[in-house]
C-alpha cells in the first residue's frame, strides 16, 4: 500500500508551495525539500538526506517541483533553469577539498570542464583494489555524460553539525552525509547520491 510522511521542516514550504502555483525550471531542487521513497514504498518529503531515513530519492513531481522553487519569488515564474555554469575546476596543485562547500563547487567545476578525471579527483580511492577502481571509472564516466544541474550536500547524521562539533569533527573515513547530484535532462533527469567521506582532513565522494 502506497503511503507518504510530510516529515518536521517539510511542511512550511510544501504548505506554501501548494498554496501559491507558480511556474519554474523543472530541473530545480524543491527549494531544498525532496521526495524519497522507503523500502516498504512510503514517501518521505523532507529537508534532509534521505540516506538518514534509510530510503532513497526519487523525483519531484513537476508541479511541485514548480511550486516550490519559485515560492516567494514572483519574478522567477517562467526562468529557464542551465546546467552549472562553465567555471573551471581547482588545480590538482590545490590540494583536496577541506569542506562539503569546496568538494560541491569541485564536482560542479569538473563536470563544467567534461573530463571524468578531474571528476575522480574528488572520488574516495583508498582501499580500493584495481578491479573496482576500473569499475568506478567507468560508473563515473557514464555520469560525466550527463550535464549537472547541481551538485548539493546533505548532512545525512543525526543531530548534524552539532553532532560534528561535540564530537571534535568527523572520524577518519567516516560518512560526513550525501552529496546529491541533479543530472540530465527533461524526462531522463535524475538524482544520484553520493557518500561523503572525511578522510585526513579532507572531503571526498563515493559511490
Amino acid at each position: 500500500m502506497y503511503k507518504s510522511a510530510l516529515l518536521p521542516g517539510a511542511a512550511a514550504a510544501l504548505l506554501a508551495a501548494t498554496a501559491s502555483p507558480l511556474s519554474a525550471p523543472a530541473h530545480a531542487q524543491g527549494g531544498g525539500i525532496q521526495r524519497c521513497e522507503a523500502p516498504d514504498g512510503t514517501a518521505i518529503y523532507t529537508d534532509k538526506a534521505c540516506a538518514a531515513f534509510g530510503a532513497s530519492s526519487t523525483p519531484l513531481s513537476n508541479d511541485l517541483v514548480r511550486r516550490i522553487s519559485t515560492g516567494g519569488e514572483p519574478g522567477m515564474a517562467g526562468a529557464m533553469r542551465a546546467p552549472v555554469p562553465g567555471s573551471a575546476r581547482r588545480s590538482a596543485a590545490a590540494g583536496c577539498a577541506r569542506s562539503t562547500t569546496q568538494l560541491a563547487m569541485d564536482l560542479e567545476g569538473a563536470w563544467s570542464l567534461g573530463d571524468v578525471n578531474r571528476i575522480a579527483e574528488s572520488y574516495h580511492w583508498a582501499g580500493l583494489d584495481s578491479n573496482r577502481a576500473h569499475a568506478i571509472m567507468e560508473r563515473l564516466e557514464t555520469l560525466s555524460d550527463l550535464p549537472l544541474w547541481e551538485a548539493h550536500f546533505l548532512d545525512a547524521r543525526i543531530g548534524g553539525a552539532a553532532v560534528m562539533a561535540s564530537a571534535g569533527g568527523p572520524a577518519d573515513g567516516a560518512q560526513a552525509g550525501i552529496m546529491q547530484l541533479v543530472l540530465g535532462e527533461g524526462a531522463g533527469s535524475r538524482m544520484q547520491d553520493l557518500t561523503v567521506r572525511h578522510y585526513r582532513g579532507c572531503y571526498f565522494v563515493q559511490f
